[in-house]
């Protein structure tokens, strides 16, 4: 058991998530504050910080400022966590089992659920708190199948159900489910759609969008929602990759295709997500306007498949993966003039490393390009 300190330095810790929807004014971060930090004022205890999780779910512990709170616990700054409820704590109760009746009695951390009526300086209930845990981990359980059955039928009906708009569009003021094209935004993804269409190659082509100056999808979102981003990271705001231009790319949402359910978690407590099928996809067409045309996203998405390497231009060779040996069926090389500015001549690569040897019929003739 706990013994009870002269001193106690208490961290605060307030959570709210979309599980708790209908917690209303009376479950917010800052009435939790406010409770608590009365709480302390009316117990004599010194507030030492607040750990405040906005938007985490219960079951999931790798909570920015609750892993905070963690490491100031092993610093020896707090040995004294409050908490409104066990439910705001966490609706895990296996692992909230190892905080409160391991972890915190080995850090001589005393605890407090006000709610409850829970402090281990008066020794753990064995009955009330396990109870209580259980209780919050099925209510967790419930609301994750419900939520999961409210965004499937919302993705059905061709709604947008992401947490901010894709670059090129935003939400509508008047539907949060809807999308339109934000002409600025849409601009660049028309860029880099016919860029990549005549040949300029990942890193050439972010090396253009440097040059212009142009802000990054993160950027660009961060400069319309500037308390969004905290870390300076997502301030850099030419600071192009190849990644940045391929996820662009390869996304059909700027035809006007709504896709959901590429990925799925594990089971309901984890936050490792798995991929799925795609016969198991929801695909919704027809739900906003297009930003590039079917035409382009055919050559686009054609040239892509072909996994074509940059030539030292930066330039992605057109003819890759196209053009075919007739002996043995292996893709040709093309070599460049750089000074013409011109494809010279395929020439078959099985050939010039095995000879005529590797295929009988192998016809081992280059082909100029006229």
């Amino acid at each position: 058991m706990i013994t009870k300190q002269d001193k106690y330095i208490a961290a605060i810790y307030c959570r709210l998530s979309s599980e708790d929807g209908q917690a209303g004014e009376s479950g917010s971060i800052e009435t939790q504050k406010t409770l608590l930090t009365q709480y302390c004022m009316d117990q004599n205890f010194i507030v030492g910080d607040y750990y405040c999780d906005d938007g985490w779910s219960g079951t999931n512990y790798n909570r920015l400022e609750f892993q905070r709170m963690i490491s100031d616990i092993d610093a020896g700054k707090i040995n004294l966590v409050i908490v409104k409820d066990l439910s705001r704590f966490g609706r895990e109760h296996i692992q909230m089992g190892v905080y409160t009746n391991h972890y915190f009695e080995k850090k001589d951390v005393r605890f407090i659920s006000v709610h409850e009526d829970i402090d281990t300086i008066n020794g753990i209930d064995d009955l009330l708190m396990p109870i209580t845990n259980i209780i919050n981990s099925i209510y967790a359980k419930d609301c994750s199948r419900k939520t999961k059955a409210a965004h499937r039928a919302r993705a059905q009906a061709g709604k947008y159900i992401g947490g901010h708009a894709p670059f090129g569009y935003v939400k509508d003021p008047n539907d949060r489910h809807k999308l339109i094209v934000d002409p600025p935004a849409a601009d660049v993804v028309r860029q880099i759609f016919q860029m990549f269409a005549e040949g300029i190659g990942y890193v050439r082509m972010t090396k253009i969008l440097r040059e212009r100056n142009i802000l990054n999808p993160q950027a660009y979102f961060n400069q319309n929602n500037p308390d969004y981003y905290k870390s300076e990271y997502w301030r850099k705001p030419f600071d192009w990759h190849a990644t940045s231009v391929r996820v662009i790319l390869s996304n059909s949402i700027y035809l006007d295709k709504l896709v959901f359910g590429k990925t799925t978690r594990k089971n309901w407590h984890s936050t490792k997500r798995v991929q799925v099928s795609e016969d198991e996809w929801i695909v919704v067409e027809n739900t906003h306007e297009p930003i590039v045309s079917q035409e382009l996203w055919n050559t686009v998405q054609k040239m892509m498949a072909g996994k074509h390497r940059e030539t030292n231009q930066g330039e992605i060779q057109m003819y890759a993966g196209l053009v075919k040996c007739a002996g043995c069926g292996s893709s040709l090389n093309v070599s460049y003039d750089a000074k013409k500015q011109k494809y010279k001549n395929f020439s078959c690569w099985v050939y010039k490393n095995y000879g005529k040897q590797r295929s009988p019929d192998m016809l081992p003739l280059n082909r100029t390009v006229k």
